[in-house]
């Protein structure tokens, strides 16, 4: 972290250091942190009191989370610098990839200590005389060593003597939390920030309304111009004063008279066509639009005939028929009429 720029991390030795994973089925991270205590309290090994519980990160699997359960002595520490993120030594060794359900554990020994990281994130330290009784305990599972060797009753994959870099995920983490958290700092330079964005918003908003206020201005000249101009045809020499909207409204045009439904005059024109020429015809069903003028006629007569020679009357009649398919049961036969357009 140092090496990126970064504010180098004080180390909480990993013995120190508990990471578990928890379910924790709520939503938000300050609710996620309150609840993280209560979800760990049967498996942390002292009174919650004297631990400081964090929340590290989603641990991959739904709900889970990883958290780190640290001695408050050592959030306490005199020596621990007020301005650095404190990490714990575990995430100096990065998770390694799990093999389908299987868990892999990833172990860096040097002096006689092993630290231990478990792809689930989890991770522990443990004198390396006692790694093989700890291995056998967790069923034996597969591992990656860096450093020195290890016990010769651990089956191991020897990658290296030096571990791959830490995660970046893990380095993002600060067990800074709660009654730990630093203190918010930097906050003139965000005062005097939202400031200025103030201070620029205001400045938009008069430029609008000072634009908004000449054009009403202008408006309201151009027609005073109007109605002094029509004014000095009927009354010359007369000066219109600021407020022309009375003789302007006086002078504007009447509005136009909204035009008549055509579906009353048509309709009343396709009965007074059929009853002309004796058709027995009745209607089940219309419909009706004006743009453009379609009316919808389900007609009904005793025989197919009968509708045929509807159709003729009407056509003769001046109207514009489209007929669609017949059906005829029972001694009823029955087509559906358009009229299309104004009569002829």
């Amino acid at each position: 972290m140092s090496e990126s720029g970064r504010e180098s991390p004080w180390i909480v030795p990993a013995e120190a250091v508990s990471l578990l994973t928890a379910d924790v089925p709520v939503r938000g991270t300050r609710a996620k942190r309150a609840a993280l205590a209560f979800a760990l309290e049967d498996r942390i090994g002292a009174p919650l009191d004297e631990v400081h519980v964090a929340l590290c990160r989603p641990s991959g699997q739904g709900e889970g989370v990883l958290a780190a359960i640290v001695d408050r002595a050592w959030m306490a520490a005199p020596e621990r610098p007020a301005d650095a993120p404190v990490l714990p030594e575990t995430f100096a060794l990065p998770s390694p990839v799990a093999t389908g359900d299987a868990q892999v554990w990833a172990v860096w020994c040097a002096a006689g200590r092993a630290l231990v990281r478990v792809s689930d994130g989890t991770g522990f330290c443990v004198a390396a005389p006692l790694l093989p009784l700890v291995w056998r305990q967790a069923g034996q599972p597969a591992c990656d060593s860096y450093g020195e060797g290890l016990p010769p009753d651990v089956v191991a994959h020897r990658r290296g003597d030096t571990p791959p870099p830490p995660d970046a995920a893990d380095l993002a983490i600060d067990l800074r939390q709660g009654a730990f958290a630093p203190a918010a700092t930097g906050w003139v330079p965000r005062l005097i920030r939202l400031a200025a964005v103030v201070a620029l918003g205001l400045m938009v908003h008069l430029a609008i309304a000072l634009a908004d206020a000449v054009a009403l201005a202008r408006i309201a000249e151009q027609d005073r111009a109007i109605a002094q101009a029509a004014v000095a045809q009927i009354l010359p020499g007369i000066d219109v004063g600021a407020d022309v909207t009375p003789i302007l409204r006086r002078l504007a045009p009447p509005p136009p008279a909204p035009p008549g439904s055509a579906f009353l005059p048509l309709l009343a024109r396709v009965s007074e066509t059929l009853l002309a020429a004796d058709l027995p015809a009745g209607f089940r069903r219309m419909t009706f639009a004006s743009d453009p003028v379609r009316l919808s006629l389900l007609v009904e007569m005793p025989g197919l005939e009968d509708l045929q020679r509807a159709e003729r009357v009407l056509r003769d009649g001046g109207l514009d028929v489209t007929t669609g398919a017949a059906s005829a049961t029972a001694g009823i036969a029955e087509a559906e009429f358009v009229i299309t357009g104004a009569p002829r």
